[in-house]
């Protein structure tokens, strides 16, 4: 999974000339970001009509057809499995239609401490054990493209546009901290990634792969990221 990730870039218009884009006129001012979560606002591409690639505002929580409530509860994800979309029809269709990027500089995971390997998903760690927070980036320390969906929904008579980042099978650097990792393109597959013209689903389910782990690396941070409402620099300094 991918729970949390940053973009703390101090330009916004590196990232714009980075990935060819323009910047949308309901984007909303920039600041580097330490501790995103999902909730929040996030910065995605789309390329819209004309060809032209925007970045753009979106709630980070996909909201598919199925999580409105008829009672006004709504479930969102903040993740859509690789694995999920080759079995669900309505995720293949937003895979043909519906794709965006999401730009990250690094993005966290939480790796179960030396001795407790053996705790399985969804089973709680004793009293006074917390996991180790790890911050993963690419070597080079450029930001990156998450592959991510988007949808419109209507919320309280307010059209609102959701994502989630697509999670696939971690490669060995990732296997060390976690089952899941984010797929990352590389600039081949961003290309046609972003190309609403392509849809052929064999093709897109291509790319969800796992990222060459001799390009990442990861190191432990401070437990200050577990909380969603601290966002500075301390959540991206290395542990001591």
């Amino acid at each position: 999974m991918c729970g949390r990730f940053s973009l703390t870039v101090d330009n916004i218009e590196n990232v714009i000339k980075k990935f060819d884009a323009h910047i949308s006129e309901d984007y909303r001012s920039y600041k580097p970001r330490y501790n995103i979560s999902p909730g929040q606002p996030v910065p995605a591409i789309v390329t819209k009509e004309g060809g032209k690639r925007y970045l753009m505002n979106m709630l980070w929580g996909f909201i598919p057809p199925w999580g409105q409530k008829p009672e006004g509860d709504i479930i969102s994800q903040a993740n859509i499995r690789d694995d999920t979309i080759a079995k669900n029809k309505y995720f293949q269709e937003r895979l043909l239609k519906n794709r965006c990027i999401i730009i990250a500089d690094g993005f966290y995971e939480w790796k179960k401490p030396v001795g407790y390997e053996h705790i399985k998903r969804g089973e709680k760690l004793p009293k006074g054990v917390r996991k180790i927070p790890y911050r993963i980036v690419l070597k080079n320390r450029q930001p990156f493209p998450l592959a991510a969906l988007w949808c419109s929904v209507m919320i309280e008579k307010m059209a609102l546009l959701t994502t989630a980042i697509i999670t696939t099978q971690p490669n060995t650097l990732m296997s060390k901290i976690h089952d899941r990792m984010p797929v990352i393109l590389n600039d081949a597959d961003l290309e046609q990634w972003l190309n609403p013209d392509l849809k052929f689903l064999s093709l897109m389910q291509k790319m969800l792969v796992p990222y060459p782990e001799e390009e990442m690396e990861a190191y432990p941070v401070s437990f200050a990221v577990n909380n969603s409402k601290n966002d500075s620099p301390t959540c991206i300094e290395p542990a001591v």
